[in-house]
């Protein structure tokens, strides 16, 4: 049986996550979406515009022509971690498409009067606050994705230019050889 690894500084994050919608939801949150028509349009609203954006982001970063230089277990390396990175914002765009899917269950239940289906909009409530949260962390996820890129491309430049000036001074070495 594997054990699973929560890095210590996380664990805040985690708990807020879990529980913040908890005790929103508790004090109503699912009721109150039920009954009004506007938090739901801005929910919907926000995660359409959220999923839509990380989809293009995920795509950018994913792009294999992003690769660093050099050979193919040099690439292979350096990708590892990236896909990584961009794998866990995808299972956040699926987190948003379930959002947005509820939110139309949500709508169909409530346009049916299925009275005994009300406990979805607690289940919608929790999931968008949920969703929400865990966005926060989007923007200092995508930045450490580029500056990872960017150290890896300067260090392959750095050890290009390293290379070409080595090979230089061999060059130059060998003149100084062949003029003597």
């Amino acid at each position: 049986m594997s054990q699973m690894n929560i890095d210590p500084r996380k664990l805040p994050f985690l708990i807020a996550v879990i529980s913040l919608p908890s005790v929103a939801v508790y004090l109503g949150a699912g009721e109150a979406l039920r009954v009004s028509e506007k938090p739901s349009e801005y929910i919907g609203l926000i995660f359409s515009i959220l999923a839509a954006s990380l989809f293009a982001t995920v795509s950018i970063l994913g792009d294999p022509g992003n690769l660093i230089r050099g050979g193919w277990r040099t690439a292979w390396e350096g990708a590892k971690g990236v896909q990584f990175r961009l794998m866990r914002l995808t299972y956040l765009f699926v987190l948003y498409m379930a959002v947005l899917f509820l939110l139309v269950v949500t709508e169909v239940i409530e346009a049916k009067c299925l009275t005994g289906l009300y406990w979805v909009h607690g289940v919608f409530a929790w999931l968008s606050i949920a969703a929400f949260i865990m966005s926060m962390w989007l923007p200092f996820e995508i930045k450490n994705i580029q500056v990872s890129r960017l150290e890896q491309e300067i260090s392959y430049r750095k050890a290009a230019r390293a290379k070409r000036d080595e090979q230089r001074r061999r060059e130059e070495a060998r003149q100084d050889r062949t003029s003597d």
